[in-house]
């Protein structure tokens, strides 16, 4: 049998395993009513073979472009955050020719300044890698299997026992 043959058996188990994974994490993105952003910015590469074995990327683009809010989703940001430290974000103006300048409805006035005296919270953690990770691993197990015990058999003559 030809190591081509095992090859392409386990890098098809890892698209559909990859696949599998990416949409049970846009499902979930979409049940925690998260920024479409996010599902947007998600992509699969082709699997790689490496010295430690074979893999394939699935990335979320966090750039300013992508979904920057991706990982304060995930794990919560601020006083949320399940990662880091706990505090609040500075609310600055980017302008400081432009003050901040609106009603602030929780202190019943109007703010006009540089700074708020309070920071923002961030958000609370509302998890879809996590989540998806612990719903497919079963069956991208299975997956695997699969296709790796098929690649094994393919071309491969029934086995004969002799007794």
């Amino acid at each position: 049998m030809s190591v081509n043959d095992i090859k392409s058996g386990i890098y098809a188990g890892l698209v559909k395993s990859a696949s599998l994974f990416v949409n049970a994490m846009k499902d979930k993105v979409r049940q925690n009513n998260l920024p479409d952003a996010i599902n947007n910015a998600i992509s699969v590469d082709t699997p790689q073979e490496a010295t430690e074995g074979m893999y394939i990327d699935i990335t979320i683009n966090t750039s300013e472009e992508g979904a920057p809010m991706a990982a304060a989703f995930e794990w919560g940001s601020g006083i949320h955050s399940e990662r880091g430290e706990k505090e609040l974000y500075p609310i600055k103006a980017k302008n400081i020719s432009q003050p901040l300048h609106f009603f602030w409805g929780n202190r019943g006035k109007w703010f006009k300044g540089v700074q708020l005296p309070y920071g923002h919270p961030g958000v609370a953690p509302r998890p879809y890698i996590q989540p998806s990770i612990e719903s497919t691993a079963d069956e991208i197990t299975q997956i695997l299997a699969t296709e790796f015990k098929a690649s094994i058999l393919l071309g491969e003559s029934r086995i004969e026992v002799i007794k």
